[in-house]
């Protein structure tokens, strides 16, 4: 019964690393179809040929071409949230600094963005991940000031999202901004009132 047991254990990290593979497949083909056709020019079945996929696991993982690219969106909170948190020897500022220069600054990431950004109905996936990065950023916060309340810890989670979500914004829209530079800049209006 313990073998059983530890068998188990080991499959579901197979099937949670098969599926994360699967969504990345899915928002590689949909993303490089998107780019070339336009999002309205592409249809489901063809983001599951690009992805060499049945239309069948397609719908497993997305309920429509709207969320092909979004189930990426959805980790990058956590993602986000974890580079921060192997930063925690440094001040928060220059840990959220270092935390999201490492999951953002890559060329891959900013093409998606300039997708996600320039697609009306990919936004809404921009704005619910964004709103899943303050969540996950609160315990972070609390940890570097534990004196302070649930609510306090929120409104500073939500200001330093916001900021990184305009950093993000003018960073994809730009050929040549510094992403590090920009971030670094644009949180010390939250040390320099």
């Amino acid at each position: 019964m313990q073998e059983a047991d530890n068998e188990i254990r080991q499959i579901a990290p197979l099937r949670v690393r098969r599926r994360t593979a699967t969504q990345a497949e899915i928002a590689e083909a949909a993303a490089s179809l998107f780019e070339r056709y336009g999002f309205e020019n592409v249809t489901v079945e063809q983001i599951a040929t690009a992805a060499g996929i049945s239309m069948r696991t397609f719908y497993r993982h997305c309920s429509g071409k709207d969320e092909a690219l979004s189930v990426g969106l959805s980790a990058g909170p956590e993602e986000l949230a974890a580079a921060i948190g192997k930063h925690q020897d440094l001040p928060l500022l220059e840990a959220v600094v270092a935390g999201f220069v490492e999951v953002s600054d890559s060329p891959v990431r900013r093409s998606e963005l300039r997708l996600i950004l320039g697609t009306p109905a990919l936004r809404a996936s921009w704005l619910a991940a964004g709103r899943a990065a303050q969540e996950d950023l609160v315990g972070i916060v609390r940890q570097y000031f534990p004196a302070i309340t649930v609510f306090e810890a929120q409104a500073r989670a939500a200001a330093i999202i916001s900021i990184l979500t305009v950093v993000l914004e003018a960073w994809t829209a730009a050929e040549d901004d510094d992403l590090p530079l920009r971030a670094q800049q644009a949180l010390r209006v939250l040390t320099d009132w």
